[in-house]
């Protein structure tokens, strides 16, 4: 392969054009040819060849547009699916309204509900498991899930770990909110400790030892 021009040697431009012209892939062109795509590029140019055009999802069966869609918009999707409201999925910078409510009617999702309550999205998306730890199963900050948990309620966004500590505590938590127990990740309102907790925890222990009940 020329290091100049990144095509195998006697995979000429022309040849690479007819491929274009004949409909071919960029990957499908790479493959037969060892060429790279700026080669493509060249070819495409030196000779004229048109860029196809790309149809819209609207253009293609509705399967197809679909699968189009959650391709293309996996986050968007993922919060639709979930519940959020278009005000949410703005917040969380997945999309604009005209792409969202694209999305909406393709996927034929029904129209937006009230905006849940901080209770009512804990309820939904924590759940229990083991030895009374809890799991977020809702939206995070990353499309694949391991990103970090955004729990959404009156169409705003809140952290997941403060409003469970607050609903099993009753109070604000003050300073850093960490896990007592050996899962990093849970949500377990018995399992999580404020600045405070862990004051009062030190104290009790220097008191009366780090094995009293």
């Amino acid at each position: 392969m020329s290091p100049r021009t990144g095509r195998k040697p006697g995979a000429t431009l022309e040849q690479i054009a007819e491929l274009l012209r004949d409909g071919a892939t960029y990957e499908q062109i790479k493959q037969q040819l060892h060429v790279s795509s700026r080669s493509i590029r060249q070819a495409r140019e030196a000779h004229g060849v048109p860029v196809p055009p790309r149809p819209g999802i609207r253009e293609l069966p509705p399967e197809q547009q679909r699968a189009a869609v959650t391709a293309r918009y996996p986050r968007i999707v993922a919060m639709l699916q979930d519940g959020a409201t278009a005000a949410e999925i703005k917040a969380a910078g997945a999309g604009t309204n005209t792409t969202i409510y694209k999305v909406r009617a393709i996927l034929e999702l029904p129209g937006e509900r009230r905006a849940r309550t901080v209770a009512e999205a804990l309820a939904l998306h924590v759940q229990p498991y083991g030895d009374g730890h809890a799991r977020w199963t809702g939206p995070t900050s990353r499309a694949d899930g391991t990103g970090q948990p955004h729990l959404w309620a009156h169409n705003r966004r809140y952290n997941p770990r403060a409003e469970t500590f607050r609903a099993h505590h009753g109070r604000t938590p003050q300073g850093r909110i960490m896990t007592t127990c050996t899962e990093l990740r849970c949500l377990a309102g018995a399992h999580l400790a404020d600045q405070i907790i862990r004051d009062a925890d030190r104290i009790y222990t220097a008191i009366f030892g780090a094995d009293a009940p």
